[in-house]
């Protein structure tokens, strides 16, 4: 049966938890993990998420546990596995790291379904984005403005995951459940938004692939700029910037009209967009930024560098490439993202203005 009552939350993130990309666990290395759904109501009065996440796995080899993490800040109300409702007993989470014992032996090539219900107040980040979690805000106008950061951290701040770079899913789904008149802008294509007509309203997206910790929540009093981009390689990619709705749209747009001049030079510089189906996306942030995949961070309040250009849009754009599509293997590894990212900014500012600008 369902556990009656949820576990009870822990007061503080555990240290394992606050280090991110442990090595992963036999268990983690039997299993390929096919899927995450998430579904996040994201309550700004209590500054609380009341979650359900589905992970589809695929036995690689046989495997007797699966395991995830998640923050024990988190309290689990119950764990489903392939239909059949878990005793506490046949899980623990004693320290960030759930493990689900099987009830038999899951075959390699077998698939199994966890669907894990769990909820409470996540952690908030000190100092956003390089000390992560949530950030509760407030726009200009006083309503809510949220974010998560947790590149520091890992994604186990607020969805069960495999808190690890080669942990990415196939692909993640996102339901995300915010009061009516906030809008919810995340990773990968927008599949439509549902209003419950109760004063909530659902945002629904499908991102591939995406990185572990660039999987975020942004919500917040946003207008959408939308364009799309004709690349040198045939295909059209959407253009979207959503800006809060007390910004000078004059500085506004001249952000985004940068977008299309550092798509040309990374597409020739480097190569394709690696997520033209998908968008390119950046979302105002209440922190200054960080490369979430398809859907960029963005805090550097319409201030232009030196060259001529927006430093902070090039550099987390440059993670679409180094990041994003090229993945460390582990975070020993990762000047692989930001020594690649940082070489972009020379070559972008001489780009832009010739030799001169060296």
């Amino acid at each position: 049966h369902e556990a009656a009552t949820p576990t009870p939350p822990a007061e503080l993130s555990t240290p394992f938890t606050l280090t991110t990309g442990s090595p992963r666990t036999p268990e983690q290395l039997a299993v390929r993990f096919d899927k995450a759904d998430l579904a996040i109501r994201v309550m700004p009065d209590s500054q609380s998420i009341d979650a359900v996440a589905v992970l589809d796995v695929t036995a690689v080899q046989p495997v007797d546990r699966l395991a995830f993490e998640l923050d024990t800040r988190l309290p689990i109300r119950s764990i489903v596995l392939n239909g059949r409702p878990l005793t506490t007993a046949e899980w623990r989470n004693p320290d960030g790291r759930l493990t689900i014992t099987l009830p038999q032996t899951l075959p390699a090539g077998r698939g199994a379904s966890v669907r894990i219900a769990y909820g409470g107040r996540p952690r908030v980040a000190p100092q956003a984005p390089w000390d992560g979690g949530f950030v509760w805000g407030a726009a200009p106008n006083g309503q809510p403005w949220i974010a998560t950061a947790v590149q520091g951290e890992g994604c186990d701040l607020f969805w069960p995951c495999v808190d690890h770079p080669q942990g990415e899913p196939g692909r993640v789904d996102l339901h995300i459940t915010v009061p009516t008149g906030l809008m919810a802008p995340s990773n990968g294509r927008f599949l439509g938004g549902v209003d419950h007509g109760d004063g909530w309203t659902t945002w629904n997206w499908s991102a591939r692939e995406p990185n572990t910790y660039a999987i975020a929540l942004n919500i917040g009093p946003y207008v959408e700029m939308s364009a799309d981009y004709v690349s040198r390689y045939g295909n059209t990619i959407p253009l979207r910037f959503w800006r809060l709705s007390t910004d000078d749209p004059v500085k506004a747009q001249g952000l985004f009209d940068q977008f299309p001049r550092m798509m040309d030079f990374y597409e020739a510089t480097v190569g394709p967009f690696p997520f033209g189906d998908e968008k390119m996306g950046v979302v105002e942030t209440p922190h200054l930024g960080m490369e979430h995949q398809t859907i960029n961070a963005y805090g550097n309040g319409y201030r232009l560098d030196g060259k001529g250009y927006d430093w902070l849009l090039h550099h987390e754009l440059a993670h679409e490439w180094f990041g994003n599509q090229m993945t460390d293997a582990d975070y020993d590894d990762l000047w692989l993202h930001e020594g690649l990212g940082t070489y972009m900014q020379p070559l972008y500012a001489r780009w832009l203005n010739g030799d001169r600008a060296m």
